[in-house]
């Protein structure tokens, strides 16, 4: 895999009948750590706030986590069990604790993509949020690869 990547992330969430639907495409970097940890950097484009969201990506064989830092901050650990992880998210309002519960998590590399899908379930304060899916696909950026 090459340093310069694309990133691809689109989800779904689910709450009372009603699918929200979320898709990001943007430029990143990558490396791959000694222990062999991929980590792959991005910047989510500016909110309505003005503000953006520098992100890490970190995927190895059982797990993903995502760490924002921006307007709001926050780990978010998707693991490939049942067990329900916590992560501060922390926004401009307060902080909130936020529970995710991995039903299922498919993790795929080859020499030029990696991909991983998440089944999930997020609540606050342990009260059911919403249902969620969601597909991150990392490419090699070639050079006619446009930019998001």
């Amino acid at each position: 895999m090459t340093e310069d990547v694309l990133v691809t992330i689109s989800g779904k969430h689910l709450l009372g009948g009603e699918s929200e639907d979320v898709e990001l495409l943007v430029p990143g970097r990558y490396r791959r750590t000694e222990d062999g940890v991929h980590e792959i950097y991005y910047e989510e484009p500016l909110d309505d706030t003005g503000f953006g969201t520098e992100n890490t990506l970190r995927i190895d064989a059982d797990s993903m986590c995502i760490e924002k830092h921006g307007a709001c901050t926050a780990e978010l650990r998707f693991l490939n069990s049942v067990q329900r992880t916590l992560c501060e998210y922390r926004t401009p309002y307060g902080v909130f604790m936020i529970g995710i519960k991995t039903s299922d998590l498919r993790i795929d590399v080859s020499e030029d993509c990696i991909r991983a899908e998440a089944v999930y379930a997020m609540d606050v304060g342990d009260e059911f949020l919403k249902d969620c899916e969601m597909t991150v696909e990392i490419r090699a950026r070639r050079g006619g690869d446009s930019e998001a």
